[in-house]
């Protein structure tokens, strides 16, 4: 037979661990230390009055101490963290999101937190591969389509956004332009149109056709293409300005910075500057380096 006090005593000192809370300070000034205790390891049962006001403090309805299945478990489980989960991904705060939810049982997760946990986990996979930390993304990248897969509020558009992402992060350290990352039907709330745009632009310059860059002026995008327009025009030492200057400017964004080394060593091999040249080779070496999985 179970225990109910048991269970109940389980249920308290998961929610007083999931807050972060000390059987002292739940215990406050009405009941001991010891009987908390107590209460936690099934050995005393708590008076009704007892019972309310540890749910108080642990701002949860006693109700939830009364449950008898998982499904109304976790209903209330979801109840006690949806308040503060909903202040932190509207704040795109994606890693306390996912600390919010990381104690909780996988019963108590239904569609409108997996659609949470889905977007949250991509949003940390980008963060991790802009600090080039891409077995991170990954892993991030595939939580985010474990929980999209439960969720019926998880549509096409965002299925698409996790299919850019992981053939953006394969290709990072490659030449190679993937079909996704020139597909304007991707772009939209989880990923950009501008970089869709560049890709595009990228693609058609490196067919040899003319392109006209459409980007904001001064951006990161506008001015690789333009250096790319000045190598083609046989500017070369403007062009090689230019990329080492993105070359070197830290918030140059993961997906181009390859990509613009090998421009630069390509310009400074034209130009016989081979020092910069050997230096651009390095740099991409230690770039890869960094970035594979």
């Amino acid at each position: 037979m179970s225990n109910p006090d048991k269970k109940l005593g389980e249920k308290i000192r998961h929610l007083r661990l999931q807050l972060g809370i000390t059987q002292r300070d739940l215990a406050g000034d009405k009941i001991t230390r010891n009987m908390l205790s107590l209460i936690e390891s099934g050995t005393a049962s708590p008076s009704v009055s007892t019972l309310v006001y540890i749910a108080e403090r642990l701002e949860t309805p006693a109700g939830y101490f009364f449950t008898s299945t998982e499904e109304d478990e976790g209903r209330f489980l979801k109840m006690n963290i949806l308040g503060q989960l909903k202040e932190c991904f509207r704040a795109k705060k994606y890693r306390e999101c996912e600390e919010i939810c990381a104690e909780l049982p996988p019963y108590a997760f239904d569609d409108e937190l997996s659609y949470m946990l889905a977007v949250s986990f991509l949003g940390t996979a980008c963060e991790f591969a802009s600090a080039l930390n891409l077995r991170s993304a990954m892993t991030d990248l595939d939580k985010a389509q474990q929980y999209a897969e439960h969720s019926l509020y998880v549509e096409e558009h965002f299925q698409q956004a996790i299919r850019f992402y992981r053939e953006l992060f394969r290709s990072v350290c490659s030449d190679q332009i993937p079909d996704i990352l020139c597909d304007q039907e991707v772009s939209g709330v989880y990923v950009s149109q501008s970089v869709i745009q560049y890709f595009r632009t990228l693609r058609r310059l490196h067919a040899g056709e003319a392109v006209i860059p459409e980007f904001v002026r001064g951006s990161y995008h506008d001015k690789h293409i333009s250096a790319l327009i000045m190598l083609r025009e046989d500017r070369i030492s403007d062009a090689q300005k230019r990329l080492r200057e993105l070359s070197l400017d830290s918030s140059l964004p993961y997906y181009m910075q390859y990509r613009v080394l090998t421009d630069l060593e390509e310009a400074a091999n034209t130009t016989g500057d081979f020092r910069l040249a050997y230096s651009s080779a390095r740099r991409k070496l230690e770039f890869i380096d960094r970035f594979k999985i």
